[in-house]
């Protein structure tokens, strides 16, 4: 198992400029604790952690949170692209067993539970209207891929990938990330993993795609607050209002513990983190981080970052930590 999670987060400033966006707040965990939720229930004989912009706050929250996984952690200091990140994790890729490859920005609904060392390589994809950003795959009559494109501005599938693959052909794919990276072939300034996996399609290794129930590739604040909505119709907490008898609650919404709330109105679709204080103030549609102190306010449509304060606010906001509004 990989999961580059080196990148930067640059579209999602501020609340990354202290915060790796794997560690984001959403719907009661962070992005990285949703993926590895997901995989709970498989049998995985080493997680690999591609790290690099605020890696030691990565290792050190997976360390803390999930001691029992088996973890190793690649530094990518200077990332140049996924190909590359796949590739420096190739010393601990055992050529005869399947790896799977996850990314860390990617919010899924996925059946795993089929794959096995026979299942081939398979592709999990979503069929979008403009998959200009993203690698396509197109496939043929039998649903065999014949093309793999990354970033096509003209149109050749509406099939995207959607940062989850599956290869049993590992041996190949290391042959073939080691070609890319040795010839110093790039696409647009990066080693893409998509033309890794064209190659290796081009060298007769065959690959099939199967569709995802339901992807989000946060990427943006907008996309981020779109994904804590969806979460959150899985979430119920039955006991919000003897928690908080003077508050009023409209489901789906959570509330982390060890927080105070006070004559407030939560939800629908508001995520509030550990630790916060918050009294007379409506939260709609929004992310709360941790330690937030909120007074008199109204926010909608808001992220707010760890221990941000907030004071006779009405509006949107997107923070950084420690960030502090209408200081009292």
């Amino acid at each position: 198992m990989i999961i580059p999670i080196a990148g930067t987060g640059l579209r999602m400033r501020p609340m990354t400029l202290n915060v790796p966006k794997c560690l984001l707040p959403i719907a009661g965990n962070t992005i990285i604790g949703h993926i590895l939720a997901k995989l709970e229930n498989m049998n995985v004989s080493e997680y690999i952690f591609v790290i690099g912009y605020l890696g030691e706050k990565v290792e050190s929250y997976i360390r803390a949170e999930y001691p029992n996984i088996p973890a190793k952690f690649v530094w990518q200091k200077e990332p140049q692209g996924l190909g590359e990140a796949i590739g420096m994790c190739g010393d601990f890729l055992a050529e005869h067993e399947p790896v799977l490859i996850i990314l860390g920005d990617t919010l899924f609904e996925a059946d795993f539970s089929s794959l096995n060392a026979n299942s081939g390589n398979v592709l999990y994809v979503r069929e979008i209207e403009d998959p200009r950003r993203f690698g396509v795959a197109k496939v043929d009559k039998s649903g065999k891929v014949e093309l793999l494109v990354e970033k096509p501005q003209e149109f050749v599938s509406n099939k995207a990938l959607v940062g989850i693959y599956f290869i049993s052909s590992t041996a190949e794919l290391k042959k073939s990330l080691n070609y890319l990276i040795s010839n110093n072939i790039k696409t647009r300034g990066e080693y893409q993993l998509t033309d890794a996996l064209e190659n290796m399609l081009k060298c007769g290794c065959e690959f099939t795609t199967d569709s995802i129930m339901q992807w989000h590739d946060c990427g943006t604040p907008e996309i981020l607050l779109e994904s804590n909505r969806c979460l959150l119709e899985d979430v119920f907490q039955s006991d919000l209002e003897a928690r908080f008898p003077d508050c009023k609650f409209e489901q789906p919404c959570f509330v982390g513990s060890q927080t105070e709330l006070s004559n407030c109105s939560v939800g629908p679709f508001a995520s509030i983190g550990k630790n916060c204080k918050i009294k007379g103030t409506a939260i709609e549609n929004s992310i709360i981080s941790n330690g937030c102190v909120l007074s008199n306010s109204s926010m909608r449509n808001s992220i707010l970052g760890e221990s941000s304060s907030v004071n006779n606010f009405s509006g949107s906001l997107y923070t950084g930590n420690c960030c502090v509004v209408n200081p009292g």
